[in-house]
């Protein structure tokens, strides 16, 4: 076998048999009260909505299917049956391949496959590598992009040529080989069992397309996955997991190479290849026998696992200078493109703060806009919908891209118009300034979203998590190329020009971000004495700064004063004067600050550790920090009389009513422009 000179992690004995433990009513239930309800239903005609109504009737009979599973590997085949409906993907489709195949599976097998899948989620983050970042816990489809564009940055910034790759898979569910899928478990030390569920559910589908509505005979299977199987996700990772070991054995042995990042020598990394389910990016220097090693490489893959790299749909993108692209792209077999391009729906390779990038969100909101009826919707009903569909556009590119002053504006543009204007195209009355609409209800606002702030809090979740995931291959490679600063809770200074990266703006708001941390003490080994909050009152410099003054050490740890001794903490303090502080004064505030260190919740051991201030949870928030963002007017409206009142929400009562406790009504002069607003008057004045 191709693969047995691959190195994959191994599931651990205790994790093996928690994975085949049999199992409990409190596990299915929790997955049943989990799941949507409104979902398409299978063969059985039962919608989850049916098991979330009726769940205290039918679970003993469903936690039978489960032990009978348990005892024998099995169940009734019928359980497994699957509709097949095929959407056009395109107008005229004529031939097989022009149609996507949507699986309906019947619900209790639904359920089966649910609680593997959770069980199998657990375990799936020791056995993937850093380059996959699918339906891996810690990790998000950001990840990949933000790796991308810093690798990209550093490439340019260098003039180094090499290529990009990025592979198109065909069918990729409907290709996996199952004697293939098997062989990884097996190497993967998932216990005989529990291949055994595996096999049973892949192997004993039953299929019938829907023709006109109706399912025509029952066909069977000889390989691949189901899409809407909860399973299938995170097994195909599992098979992509072969791909990616395959590829940094390659790199290993000089076969194959990839984009180096940071400094040459020991602190240096190489990133070969990022995977994202099908979605494959591969990063390899201009080497023509390194791109034909790398299509043998494809060949043997799909050899062993049944999956094709569409190479006549994959592209070859040239970074920097490369001369000889075209030869590069004859040997592969693929088409030929240019940065910047598109990787999980966001850009690779734009220049800092590119407005072009953000042209398909705004002609998504102008769509969406233009498909809605304005005159026949009141003014609350345009707020929900700013509320939940045109402020969530922008979303995902604002998750990761800073957004140009003047992209924002126009979205604003777009939103307001959007909620003040009506029919005709006269002149539009604005009962209060843009500012004021983003206050939240109790601050006399509509709660609609500044995006501009909103952005700044979505990128703040990365600062959060540099300080939290250590061991994620995106903060490795901001370490790798920018270092960072003592204790690891963020990268260090950034200089030089912004380029294609996108972690210097992202680390520009590391200041303000950092006034709501705080830190709770283990061993201290990360935590600054002086400087960090991790007592209660702030940094100890600010609360004590005589003191501060005449400390040895400045620059201490809270390690370097912390004594740990059988489960009791001591204090040492070390300052300038022999014996310590000497006058009067300097004693009675040495008292105080000894009683605040000893009242402080220290650990003593273990690790260190950083929460949000004000979190219920102590973790970051995006709200949260929105929030502090958010600059308060120093208004106080009733916001609960004024919104939840007898009459529809929103309506124009609640606006006048609004708008009048703010002054911000139009007198009878205004009023001639526009006489719909006399109303509003009469309301407010009544």
């Amino acid at each position: 076998m191709l693969l047995d000179g691959l190195n994959f992690n191994v599931i651990q004995g205790e994790d093996a048999s928690w994975l085949e433990r049999p199992f409990e009513k409190d596990e299915v239930t929790l997955v049943v009260r989990n799941m949507n309800g409104d979902k398409s239903p299978g063969p059985d005609g039962f919608p989850m909505s049916f098991f979330h109504a009726c769940w205290e009737v039918i679970k003993g009979d469903l936690m039978v299917v489960f032990a009978e599973f348990y005892a024998t590997g099995s169940f009734e085949w019928s359980l497994n049956a699957t509709f097949l409906t095929l959407i056009p993907k395109k107008a005229n489709a004529s031939e097989v391949r022009d149609f996507r195949p949507i699986s309906l599976l019947g619900s209790v097998y639904k359920i089966v496959a649910k609680v593997l899948a959770n069980r199998l989620n657990t375990v799936l983050g020791h056995l993937v590598a850093s380059p996959q970042n699918a339906f891996v816990k810690g990790r998000q489809i950001t990840d990949s992009v933000l790796i991308t564009n810093e690798i990209l940055d550093s490439r340019l910034k260098e003039k180094l040529p090499g290529v990009i790759c990025k592979l198109d898979i065909e069918k990729a569910y409907d290709h996996v080989n199952w004697h293939f899928l098997l062989y990884l478990l097996d190497r993967c030390g998932f216990p005989r069992k529990w291949c055994q569920w595996i096999h049973y559910c892949i192997s004993t589908v039953r299929f019938s397309i829907l023709i006109n509505g109706s399912p025509e005979g029952f066909f069977g299977s000889t390989r691949g996955i189901r899409q809407g199987d909860p399973l299938s996700p995170l097994l195909f990772v599992l098979i992509m997991e072969a791909l990616s070991r395959m590829m940094t054995k390659a790199v290993e042995e000089g076969l194959l190479s990839g984009f180096q990042v940071g400094a040459l020598g020991n602190d240096s990394l190489c990133i070969s290849h990022l995977l994202f389910a099908d979605d494959t990016l591969i990063f390899s220097n201009a080497n023509p026998d390194h791109i034909l090693h790398l299509r043998f490489l494809f060949t043997w893959f799909e050899a062993i696992s049944g999956l094709k790299i569409n190479l006549s749909k994959s592209e070859m993108v040239p970074v920097g200078q490369v001369p000889d692209i075209e030869i590069l792209a004859n040997i592969m077999g693929c088409n030929i493109t240019h940065l910047p391009m598109s990787y999980l729906g966001l850009p690779l390779g734009a220049k800092f703060k590119s407005k072009q990038i953000w042209d398909p969100i705004l002609e998504k909101m102008e769509r969406k806009l233009a498909g809605w009826q304005r005159m026949y919707l009141s003014k609350g009903g345009r707020v929900t919908l700013i509320k939940s569909t045109l402020s969530s556009l922008p979303t995902y590119f604002l998750s990761l891209f800073p957004i140009p002053v003047s992209v924002s504006a126009r979205i604003d543009t777009i939103q307001r118009n959007f909620l003040w204007g009506g029919m005709g195209e006269g002149k539009k009355f604005h009962l209060m300034n843009w500012s004021q609409v983003c206050q939240p209800l109790h601050l006399g606002g509509l709660g609609i979203r500044n995006v501009r702030l909103f952005n700044r809090a979505l990128l703040g979740k990365w600062l959060w998590r540099f300080g939290n995931e250590r061991e994620s291959l995106w903060r490795d490679v901001i370490l790798s190329k920018y270092g960072c600063l003592p204790g690891g809770w963020t990268s260090a200074t950034i200089s030089g020009l912004y380029g294609v990266g996108l972690w210097k703006n992202i680390k520009k708001d590391w200041i303000y971000f950092a006034r709501f941390l705080r830190f709770e003490v283990g061993d201290g080994t990360q935590i600054k004495f002086w400087n960090d909050p991790w007592c209660e009152i702030g940094p100890l410099k600010e609360a004590y700064p005589e003191l501060y003054r005449i400390s040895r050490d400045k620059k201490a740890w809270v390690a370097d004063h912390l004594n740990y001794q059988n489960g009791v903490v001591m204090w040492s303090l070390n300052f300038i004067r022999p014996g310590g502080p000497a006058h009067d004064w300097e004693l009675e505030v040495i008292s105080s600050f000894t009683d605040v260190l000893y009242q402080s919740d220290v650990k003593g051991c273990g690790q260190d550790k950083v929460w949000w201030q004000g979190s219920i949870g102590k973790g970051f928030q995006v709200k949260l920090f929105y929030k502090a963002l958010l600059p308060s007017n120093g208004l106080s409206v009733p916001w609960k009389s004024i919104w939840k009142t007898k009459v529809p929400p929103g309506g124009v009562g609640a606006f006048s009513l609004l708008a009048g406790r703010q002054g911000k009504i139009k007198d009878s002069g205004s009023l001639e422009f526009n006489p719909s607003w006399y109303f509003l008057g009469a309301v407010v004045g009544a």
